[in-house]
């Protein structure tokens, strides 16, 4: 999902910025459109304030008639003769061309001949200024609204490229979600692949034809293991049995018993690994049917540690066991051998990985909370193990100079998973504890 999110907020992001330099540019021309045509109403409005003045003006009298200006106006009347200096007629308090409009004051100027009883030409000049406050008003106001619109827009733009996002992407969402269901569970499951002709319909088809390919792949390396499993099992037994008659033979020196003892125990964890092997095959296609009965637990447990306490005592750890004695019957619905292979694993593994001379646990018992029964091996820990989920992915091994092939406690959580179990890991007190809980046979 954080991918999806990062390419929502880009295309947001797109949206808004290419949405908003529209509307900007689009805005300042308006703005620039809209003040020059105030400017020019202004102007005008002015130019015929002035000219209405300067009709008003009489000089057909003995003395001249000059109409005031308006509140908020100032106004200077000149008249000018042919060969005489020009005569102020009327002038406001404080008016000056270049300081009114130094202040913001917006000047017009307005000129008529009017002629003389002695025939001389007259010319008659009026300056009317107002205040440019109103007129920035106007302005200001114009421009707040553009920019509300401004912000208005990116947002609403915003909110498409968000909506857009979100239903651009939901096929990808659909193919993710897809795509990890098929990846937490590989199997024959394949995406859909929409019917759009789009990109989305052919990243699904790559995806398949990937899916596929992985697909034949393991399905190649699961036969290839199987088949060499079996055809393991031959020779070994050959082996096994070989070796069985010769440490029998009374004539057999006592130097070569040891040496022929160590082959035995070699053999037969060769066998085990095979047969591992084979179990690894049958687990990944599914092909690994259960056969359940009823079995007594702390039968199977007891069977278990017997097999391996002899390594146990080779390698001088203890392997301490206890089993609940309130509960009277430990039986289950199982498959014996699989269960077997499970706790055979689950001893191997907490025998390699224990420290020098640590010895391992092993409890069988009833939980009080569930009344299922349980069987927990415990082994010290010689340093923490962190992420306890990644001790049951396959071929993972916490120490790589340890013997095995890493598949030990996969194995036994997927077995315990067929079982309807999976088993449950804690790490304690400096101990690495492995149950496997199981619920009790319930005949009929």
């Amino acid at each position: 999902m954080r991918a999806l999110r990062g390419l929502r907020a880009k295309l947001v992001l797109a949206f808004a910025t290419v949405f908003g330099g529209v509307v900007l540019l689009a805005g300042t021309y308006q703005y620039r459109q809209v003040g020059r045509v105030l400017h020019r109403g202004d102007d005008q409005r002015l130019q015929a304030r002035a000219q209405a003045l300067l009709d008003r003006v009489d000089l057909s009298g003995p003395l001249p008639v000059v109409p005031l200006p308006g509140l908020g106006e100032r106004a200077r009347v000149v008249i000018e003769t042919a060969g005489q200096p020009a005569r102020e007629l009327f002038h406001s308090p404080g008016f000056a061309a270049a300081a009114v409009d130094g202040r913001g004051w917006r000047v017009v100027e307005v000129a008529q001949l009017r002629p003389t009883e002695a025939g001389a030409a007259q010319r008659v000049r009026l300056w009317l200024a107002h205040s440019g406050a109103p007129l920035a008003r106007d302005l200001r106001q114009v421009q707040g609204g553009l920019l509300l619109a401004l912000g208005g827009s990116v947002g609403l733009a915003a909110l498409l490229a968000t909506w857009l996002g979100g239903w651009a992407l939901r096929p990808l969402r659909r193919i993710s979600r897809q795509a990890r269901r098929i990846g937490a569970a590989p199997g024959p499951e394949r995406l859909a692949e929409p019917a759009t002709g789009d990109e989305v319909q052919e990243l699904a088809r790559a995806l398949n034809q990937m899916l596929d390919r992985l697909q034949a792949g393991a399905e190649l390396q699961d036969n290839f293991l199987a088949a060499a499993a079996h055809e393991l099992r031959t020779p070994l037994a050959v082996l096994q049995t070989g070796l069985a008659v010769t440490r029998q033979a009374p004539e057999l020196p006592a130097s070569l018993r040891a040496p022929l003892d160590a082959q035995a125990q070699e053999l037969h964890r060769l066998g085990r690994l095979v047969e591992d092997f084979l179990l690894v095959s049958r687990l990944r296609s599914d092909a690994l049917p259960l056969t359940r009965r009823p079995v007594a637990l702390n039968e199977l447990v007891l069977a278990a540690a017997d097999q391996l306490l002899p390594r146990f005592r080779a390698a001088g750890r203890a392997l301490h066991l206890a089993v609940a004695e309130e509960v009277a019957d430990y039986t289950v619905a199982a498959d014996a051998d699989k269960l077997t292979t499970v706790l055979l694993n689950l001893l191997d593994n907490a025998l390699r990985h224990a420290p020098p001379g640590a010895g391992v646990r092993v409890e069988v018992g009833r939980e009080a909370a569930t009344g299922c029964f349980y069987a927990e091996v415990s082994n010290p820990l010689a340093a923490p193990l962190g992420d306890l989920a990644r001790l049951t992915t396959a071929r993972y091994q916490a120490d790589v100079l340890s013997g095995g092939a890493g598949l030990g406690l996969w194995l036994s959580n997927r077995i315990a998973e067929l079982h309807g179990a999976p088993l449950r890991l804690r790490e304690a007190h400096g101990e690495l504890r492995v149950r496997l809980v199981l619920p009790p046979f319930a005949a009929g």
